[in-house]
């Protein structure tokens, strides 16, 4: 399986060292052995230098973290695969933990190449602290972009960056530099959520570049982020609905799991819930919840099987006057994200997104919120957020559709709350040479799912060779974790 968003458990697993001799497609002069935190074998560590300001390539320089991950089987070299992650924001190296595995399938053919992009990592990371860092449990339910933290982070950051400049296109044309710097003729693309727009990008702007590319929980360039995900997580929310009551157990413990849901929300909508909570000290805390805060949590556990099989039993203790199931989940001290680089985030979504959500008179955007159980909040906050940020110039047809020969494979979950099945469709509409597998259990990653390996099986043998039919009818086994009862 591929390292995914937000909440993959991380197996470390030991094993003996890759070789030490530098393969000789790799020039010594830019590489050298390392081994990164979290793995027991050495890889291939360098930075490709990149210009910060691609229109005028003039003045200040982006060293990109790069990791390679020789193939294990030299004497039958394909092409390198491309790893992109998601976010925007997520640095692409801490996946070295996964690929690294000398039994991984990924890297017995290819060589493993990923790529801290601009803003993320060791790339000149536009993290915002302000934005980032919790104080305390309480402030895990803050806003999500307060303006004055929003405008916190973007002095600060505007002090190190040319904000302006972090944005898809410029991420593709780093990786454009990285495959001609490393020496690499064509490579394949391994792409998650927002990596899949880079690999889009990618696919019109170098298409001699690639040989093929996998898309997983796509997201094109119009899709305009948030401005789908009220309605999408809607839609997962009631297909949870109908998974629970068509089920025994989820039904027979948690048989108003639907009114229960609607009746918080009711009480609880527009106002804030204040929570007693017992620390690791014994001090009483009153911890204020808001809806908006609540929801937010809940929207991200359903990213996974594993997170939304439990949401029934979150509803229902919460419907009991019971937090400490929702309260679990978060850190109950001092934390500072980092999964995410935020400042990259805006830097993306405000240029590329948010200005194209119009306001619900003129496009319906009234119709994508109403009657759902996030509302309008999500893309109020962003709305917000750009309002104190800068606004990044992308090309005049960057939102227009991708048409492209290159063999493509896209996976797609149909309880995925935010990259929902019908936008892989219409990006396969596009695509000649494409095959969308609908993972029917699948939301916008796979964590809980049992038989995960037919995932990566049915990639590899895709990514072995694209140009053949794609057999992907163990999706069937990818059945979901039980609900969780007590």
């Amino acid at each position: 399986m591929k390292k995914a968003i937000f909440t993959l458990l991380i197996l470390l697993i030991k094993a003996s060292c890759l070789p030490q001799k530098v393969p000789a497609r790799f020039d010594l002069q830019k590489l050298h052995w390392c081994t990164p935190n979290g793995i027991s074998d050495s890889v291939l560590c360098g930075f490709c230098p990149v210009p910060e300001n691609r229109q005028t390539n003039k003045g200040r320089t982006i060293n990109l973290n790069i990791v390679v991950i020789p193939a294990a089987r030299s004497d039958s070299l394909l092409a390198p695969i491309f790893d992109i992650d998601g976010g925007p924001g997520a640095a692409d190296t801490k996946s070295v933990w996964f690929y690294a595995d000398p039994k991984n399938p990924y890297h017995q053919h290819h060589d493993i190449v990923l790529v801290d992009v601009r803003g993320t990592g060791q790339s000149n990371p536009l993290n915002c602290y302000s934005l980032q860092y919790k104080a305390s449990l309480d402030e895990q339910f803050d806003d999500m972009y307060p303006p004055d933290k929003v405008k916190q982070c973007y002095d600060e950051l505007s002090k190190i960056a040319d904000l302006t400049q972090y944005t898809t296109t410029n991420i593709v044309k780093d990786f454009e530099d990285v495959r001609q710097w490393l020496g690499y003729k064509k490579i394949e693309l391994f792409s998650l959520s927002y990596g899949t727009r880079v690999a889009l990008v990618y696919m019109k702007l170098f298409p001699a570049s690639i040989r093929a590319c996998v898309l997983w929980s796509p997201i094109p360039t119009y899709g305009k982020m948030p401005m789908y995900h009220a309605v999408t997580a809607q839609k997962t929310l009631e297909r949870l609905f109908a998974a629970c009551k068509n089920d025994p157990d989820c039904d027979a413990t948690f048989p108003d799991f639907e009114k229960e849901f609607y009746t918080l929300m009711n009480a609880w909508f527009g106002r804030s819930v204040v929570v007693k909570h017992i620390d690791s000290f014994n001090i009483v805390h009153e911890i204020p919840i808001s809806w908006d805060g609540f929801e937010t949590g809940l929207r991200q556990l359903m990213y996974s099987p594993a997170g939304l099989r439990q949401i029934p039993y979150i509803i229902h203790q919460c419907y009991l006057n019971n937090f400490e199931p929702v309260l679990s989940y978060y850190p109950q001290g001092s934390d500072t994200s980092k999964f995410i680089a935020e400042g990259l985030y805006l830097c993306v979504t405000c240029a590329e997104d948010v200005p194209f959500i119009k306001s619900p008179k003129k496009k319906g955007l009234d119709s994508l919120t109403h009657h759902t159980f996030m509302g309008s909040y999500r893309i109020d906050q962003q709305k917000a957020a750009c309002k104190n940020w800068v606004q990044g110039e992308i090309p005049g047809n960057f939102l227009d559709t991708i048409h492209s020969e290159i063999p493509t494979l896209i996976f797609s979950g149909s309880y995925d709350p935010v990259t929902p099945t019908w936008m892989a469709a219409e990006i396969a509409s596009h695509l000649p040479h494409s095959t969308l597998v609908t993972i029917p259990e699948m939301s916008h990653i796979f964590d809980g799912l049992n038989n995960i390996d037919c995932f990566d099986h049915i990639a590899v043998d895709f990514l072995n060779n694209p140009f053949s039919s794609v057999n992907y009818d163990c999706v069937k086994t990818m059945t979901p974790p039980p609900f969780k009862l007590k």
